[in-house]
């Protein structure tokens, strides 16, 4: 199967990019209510019409903003798993500072959503944040078993309650605005309470503290939760590469030259049979850029990794 992007498609991608920046600002500014679509279009230097294009009403913008905040959340969590030279638990520290600091750069935007009188009262929305959270508990829960073992899972929803409620008060902090925590001292003190509390119940009783009743709810609360695949991690990433390649300076690179470049970079990957050698060479060609060997990097550590 083809991922491969045509010009249109990557400009139409770029556009949406362009309004959900503009809407996340605003929003997170003023408020959903306070803001027209008048006002995002003028901040994404764009029509009212083109953006209704793109979406088809205010609220529809908001969805697309809280579903791609997910999406990049979930792919930098995904990531993170294929760094085989970390172990388990170092894997859990790391995502857990990428939560943190998630939360720090996006915490405007986060309160809004948590503030009832500044974010749209229906259903629908109501029920996205719900699958949201849904999300995160159970990413929360596979994160924790995949640092711990298959052994903690006959307790695994203490440990979930445990871990939620330290991230609580740690982004409680950081959402302040005022004296910030050092990000780097949480992951290790969340995961020491963590180690004493999974002790304990090794060496002891390792039967829930929860009832049956309770363990149904949040069963049923988190089952939406999929990882992403492979191919739509690569997919993420090599949108985002194209699209740094395009803001870079005619003046310093041939963009024309590294965009031909990524795109044999996206049909190779997705080909029937992938050469390995023509995929590293395109790589290592495309990482001689600086401002995109972050990107590239990511875009290896997928590719390369069976």
């Amino acid at each position: 199967m083809s991922f491969i992007i045509t010009k249109e498609g990557a400009g139409m991608n770029e556009k949406r990019a362009a309004v959900l920046r503009a809407a996340k600002k605003l929003f997170a500014q003023k408020g959903y209510h306070n803001v027209a679509m008048q006002a995002i279009a003028e901040e994404c230097k764009m029509s009212k019409a083109s953006i209704y294009k793109l979406f088809q009403s205010k609220e529809d913008l908001l969805l697309a903003l809280i579903k791609f905040r997910k999406h990049e959340m979930l792919n930098k969590s995904a990531i993170i798993n294929t760094e085989t030279s970390l172990t388990p638990k170092e894997r859990l520290a790391k995502k857990i500072a990428l939560e943190i600091t998630e939360f720090r750069e996006n915490r405007q935007f986060i309160n809004f959503l948590s503030n009832e009188g500044s974010s749209p009262d229906t259903a629908v929305f109501k029920k996205h944040l719900k699958e949201t959270k849904s999300l995160i508990i159970s990413w929360h829960k596979d994160s924790i078993i995949q640092a711990y073992g298959e052994e903690v899972e006959p307790f695994i929803w203490d440990i979930v309650i445990i871990f939620h409620g330290l991230m609580r008060e740690f982004l409680f902090l950081v959402g302040t605005g005022k004296a910030q925590p050092d990000v780097t001292t949480i992951p290790p003190f969340i995961m020491s309470v963590l180690d004493l509390f999974i002790e304990k119940k090794l060496n002891e009783d390792q039967k829930s503290s929860l009832n049956e009743d309770i363990i149904a709810s949040y069963m049923n609360f988190s089952s939406c939760w999929a990882p992403p695949k492979k191919e739509e991690l690569l997919e993420d990433l090599l949108q985002k590469l194209k699209t740094k390649i395009s803001s870079l300076s005619q003046d310093d690179v041939s963009v024309t030259e590294l965009l031909s470049t990524a795109d044999l970079l996206n049909e190779e990957l997705f080909s029937k049979e992938p050469r390995t050698y023509l995929i590293t060479a395109l790589l290592d060609y495309l990482g001689k850029i600086e401002a995109l060997q972050c990107d590239v990097s990511q875009i290896q550590t997928i590719s390369i990794k069976e």
